[in-house]
C-alpha cells in the first residue's frame, strides 16, 4: 500500500505525491484486404474494440483475423504498460491532456491492377489512403467510471493528430519487385510532433482505482476499401501518479 500521508509531530499532514509525464498506451489490431472487388482493393471487417482492458501476458484484441505469425498473440511490454485491467491501479491516478495514435501494417501492400500508377507500401508502412479509410470511418473514444455509456471524449480519428512514432521503412524489395510499383505510400496522421497533438483546454482526471478505457469503433460496420491488416497504439498522453511506497 502507497504511503501518501505523513503526520507531522505538530499535527500537520504533508500528502506525498509524485506526477511524472506518463503516457499510457495500449494495442489493438485489426484485418484488412479481404473480398477484393474489381478495383484490386480488399475491406476490413467492423471494429469495436477496447484498449487498456488488458495486461501483459493477455491476449491482444483482434477484429477479424489477422495474418501470421501476428494472429492471436499474447501482449508483450510493447503492446502496453497497463498494470490493471480497464481502471487506473489502486496506488496510481492519470490526469489526461491528449490523446493520440500511431498505426503499422501487418502486410504489405501491393500494387494495385489497372492504375497508371502504381503505389505500394510494404510492411510496416501503412499506406496513406488506408488510413484517411480509417480516419473517415472511425470513432476514438475515452471512457471513465463503471458502467459509463457517455464518453469523456469522443471524435473521429480524424480530429486526433500524430504526436508520436517514428518514420517507417521497408526492404524496398516491394518497389523493385519487378511489377512497375515506383511509388511509396506513408500515411500519418500530420506531422509527427507533440505540437501536432490536439491539447483539452479541460484535462480528464482518472481517479485512483477508478474504471477507464478507450475504444476505437466503426459505426457503419466494414471498412470499405481497407487493404492492409493494421495494428493501431493509442496513447492517453498526460500526467501520472506513481505509487510511492
Amino acid at each position: 500500500m502507497a504511503i501518501d500521508k505523513i503526520k507531522l509531530p505538530d499535527g500537520r499532514e504533508v500528502a506525498i505525491s509524485e506526477w511524472l509525464h506518463w503516457p499510457l498506451f495500449s494495442t489493438i489490431e485489426g484485418q484488412g484486404g479481404i473480398n477484393p472487388g474489381a478495383d484490386g482493393l480488399g475491406n476490413g471487417v467492423a471494429i469495436d474494440l477496447k484498449m487498456f482492458s488488458y495486461v501483459v501476458g493477455a491476449r491482444v484484441p483482434q477484429a477479424g483475423t489477422v495474418p501470421a505469425p501476428f494472429a492471436n498473440r499474447m501482449a508483450t511490454e510493447s503492446d502496453t504498460n497497463q498494470v490493471a485491467r480497464s481502471r487506473i491501479n489502486h496506488d496510481e491516478a492519470m490526469l489526461v491532456f491528449s490523446m493520440t495514435f500511431e498505426m503499422w501494417s501487418l502486410n504489405n501492400d501491393p500494387d494495385i491492377p489497372g492504375l497508371p500508377n502504381n503505389i505500394s507500401a510494404p510492411e510496416p508502412v501503412f499506406n496513406g489512403d488506408n488510413l484517411r479509410r480509417l480516419q473517415r470511418d472511425c470513432m476514438y473514444e475515452l471512457y471513465v467510471g463503471a458502467g459509463i455509456k457517455k464518453p469523456q471524449a469522443r471524435a473521429p480519428l480524424s480530429y486526433y493528430g500524430q504526436g508520436i512514432g517514428a518514420p517507417a521503412w521497408g526492404s524496398g524489395d516491394e518497389l523493385n519487385a519487378g511489377l512497375n510499383v515506383i511509388n511509396f505510400s506513408y500515411g500519418t496522421a500530420g506531422y509527427i510532433s507533440p505540437l501536432n497533438q490536439r491539447r483539452w483546454q479541460l484535462p480528464i482526471y482518472v481517479h485512483s482505482d477508478r474504471v477507464m478505457y478507450a475504444r476505437l469503433r466503426s459505426p457503419v460496420g466494414i471498412i470499405v476499401g481497407l487493404s492492409q491488416s493494421w495494428r493501431f497504439k493509442g496513447y492517453l498522453d498526460g500526467l501520472k501518479r506513481r505509487p510511492v511506497a
